[in-house]
């Protein structure tokens, strides 16, 4: 990927601006009492124009903009800040932007993985409505990328995992469990330690109504569905059949090509950044799952990201 510095091409203050509304939609307030920036209050410190500090005339705080979210104490510019979270939101890989931003790699990392995070643990919780949903799971190569293996009896694991068969956390091909509603379009997907029934089954029963038709491969993940009040019914991959016609209406309503698409585009979302840590793949899912929901940046979105609750 090319790399093409536009930084000196953005207006601060107009990055500035964009970052205010997005992060206090309501004016700005003092973080410690949350009482509003009085109009016209002088601020406390002019030295990094136009990110000003200000001084509450309640509680003696000082705070700017950036108080109590992930960005607090930061010395990067506001164009910055808006370019490293547009990277992230988009799947730009952190190597690149340290290069193209002229940032350290390490700590540029650490704050994809907090922005990550939050975003992982502020994901939709609902089921979806959806009356006719699709489930499967597909297997990502991840082991331990970046983590020293200094015992001669634990030697890190070559590049490629061939291993056959069924992946678990364990032989670092961690599954990840999918949903999608065919009427929607929505996903939920969730990092798994195997694929046994009683680890699948819970997932499917809180993404998903307990009326939908749900349809799926012939996994035994999804044997006992049906005793949910599910429809449910599969296609047997290992018989070449991919999908199926069972009320007679022309249609070959049963299949799973939904999520069989999604994989593919998760699988490209992944591979720029050239492995990802196990521990950490929950928190790239979560990213795509956003995007893929999403499909564009809004104000919201991009607030939580950046706010701790």
């Amino acid at each position: 990927m090319m790399q093409f510095p536009i930084t000196d091409l953005l207006e601060e203050q107009e990055c500035h601006n964009y970052l205010l509304r997005t992060l206090h939609p309501d004016g700005l307030k003092c973080a410690r009492c949350g009482r509003p920036l009085p109009p016209g209050q002088a601020p406390h410190d002019r030295s990094r124009d136009p990110i000003f500090d200000y001084r509450c005339g309640k509680c003696g705080a000082v705070f700017n903009l950036f108080t109590g979210t992930i960005w607090s104490g930061t010395h990067y510019e506001s164009k910055t800040i808006v370019l490293v979270m547009r990277g992230f939101a988009q799947g730009v890989p952190t190597l690149h932007l340290a290069r193209e931003l002229n940032l350290d790699y390490e700590t540029l990392l650490q704050r994809r993985h907090q922005v990550q995070r939050l975003a992982l643990e502020n994901r939709p919780t609902e089921p979806l409505p959806d009356d006719e949903t699709e489930g499967d799971e597909m297997f990502q190569n991840a082991g331990e990328k970046g983590t020293p293996h200094r015992d001669p009896n634990d030697p890190p694991r070559c590049r490629g995992n061939q291993r056959r068969g069924l992946g678990t956390m364990e032989n670092d091909r961690p599954p990840i469990q999918g949903v999608v509603g065919r009427t929607t379009g929505q996903i939920r997907l969730t990092v798994c330690e195997n694929t046994q029934q009683v680890t699948i089954q819970p997932q499917v029963e809180s993404n998903t109504q307990p009326t939908t038709n749900f349809y799926t491969d012939e996994s035994t993940a999804y044997l006992h569905i049906a005793t949910t009040g599910r429809d449910h019914a599969t296609v047997c991959h290992s018989r070449r059949e991919w999908a199926r016609d069972d009320d007679g209406d022309g249609i070959r309503e049963v299949h799973c090509n939904t999520l069989e698409g999604i994989w593919t585009g998760l699988r490209n979302f992944l591979r720029p950044f050239r492995g990802v840590h196990k521990k950490y793949l929950a928190l790239y899912v979560a990213m795509f799952e956003w995007a893929h929901n999403l499909k564009r940046v809004t104000s919201n979105f991009m607030r939580m990201l950046m706010v701790p609750i």
